[in-house]
């Protein structure tokens, strides 16, 4: 598979999961804000991390058969993952980096 096609591939996969990732960035930065989160952005960005499986699994649940297409670009669900939590965990890097400057 050429990298332009897998870049595609993707970005299509992100976009299909970017609800539930964005549900679980809003739900990590309500709980840990009260606490002072900001003060510690690794462990929100710990916290973000560790809500990767609970996506993976509602994607699972609510759509099954998500993987075809991707298999017929010979493009494995590991591959797609692994790209999704990168570009979702340097999104949400860049949101705290963000509100921790407006917070200074």
């Amino acid at each position: 598979m050429s990298l332009p096609n897998y870049l595609r591939a993707t970005a299509l996969f992100y976009r299909t999961v970017v609800p539930f990732t964005l549900v679980a960035s809003l739900l990590v930065l309500l709980m840990l804000l009260p606490f002072g989160g900001l003060r510690w952005p690794s462990t929100l960005l710990l916290c973000k991390l560790a809500t990767f499986p609970l996506v993976w699994y509602l994607t699972q649940q609510l759509r099954p058969h998500q993987y075809w297409l991707y298999l017929n670009l010979s493009v494995r669900p590991w591959q797609l993952w692994l790209a999704v939590g990168a570009l979702d965990t340097l999104g949400f890097w860049a949101l705290l980096a963000a509100l921790s400057q407006d917070a200074v």
